[in-house]
């Protein structure tokens, strides 16, 4: 009788991989993406925040305490005080303005001349009325140098500052502190002969005194004088005409 063939044992399956339908591996596959979400939304996420919960704290009445004035500043570095503007003694106006009186009924302080002033000589600060609020010229911080365009003229739209010529501008007049002066000590200083634009028709060293001699006829008070001398103060200032008028009569 044929020896019956034994029935050897079907081989295990391999494991399957989990179906899409298991629920474990429904949950493993969502937390694994909504992980990754959000590693890449992260940083966009702080970027929003930032700049969205401002506004929220603002709309719910929130602000926050300003920031000291040295924020940011290293711990050693010390907050400067702000300087105070600069005070003119005695008020000089831009080249070709009309007397004082008609100067300011006609002068519209829109800060044309300013704009236009090659050496940035002319300054105005109606905020805080310097001058009266009108354009005003420190002939030791910057002068006029009587460019040639005659800029400041041509750009005034008011009529405040006429256009005349460069000899015949009358910013001031410069008048001299011998007491200081270089050349009452011996020195043979000529800087302010040098400096100023119009030459010996303005001013000159005096053959019998050696002096700086001033000529009024000359002088158109641009201020290149006073800021080209070495003293301090100034040796050589620019006054008003009508100042100097005043003096003279006391």
């Amino acid at each position: 009788m044929p020896e019956e063939e034994k029935s050897s044992p079907s081989p295990t399956p391999p494991d399957k991989p989990p179906e899409a339908s298991d629920p474990e591996f429904s949950d493993a596959r969502r937390s694994f993406f909504a992980l990754s979400l959000r590693k890449l939304l992260a940083p966009v996420a702080a970027v929003v925040e930032r700049r969205v919960q401002p506004v929220a704290n603002a709309l719910q009445g929130n602000f926050p305490a300003p920031a000291p004035a040295s924020y940011g500043a290293p711990a050693n570095t010390v907050a400067q005080p702000v300087k105070a503007p600069v005070v003119p003694q005695f008020i000089l106006r831009p080249p070709g303005a009309l007397p004082p009186e008609e100067f300011e009924q006609t002068c519209s302080q829109c800060g044309k001349c300013v704009e236009v002033c090659p050496v940035s000589c002319i300054q105005i600060n109606p905020r805080l009325h310097i001058a009266g609020g009108f354009p005003y010229i420190i002939p030791s911080a910057a002068a006029c140098t009587l460019c040639d365009e005659l800029a400041c003229m041509h750009a005034c739209p008011s009529g405040a500052l006429r256009v005349v010529a460069r000899t015949d501008v009358r910013i001031g007049l410069a008048e001299m502190n011998f007491k200081t002066c270089l050349r009452t000590r011996g020195e043979d200083c000529r800087l302010c002969l040098q400096a100023c634009p119009i030459g010996e028709e303005a001013i000159v060293i005096s053959p019998t005194t050696g002096r700086v001699l001033v000529k009024s006829a000359g002088c158109t008070g641009c201020g290149m004088c006073e800021q080209a001398c070495p003293t301090a103060p100034a040796s050589i200032t620019v006054k008003p005409i009508k100042r100097l008028e005043e003096l003279a009569d006391e």
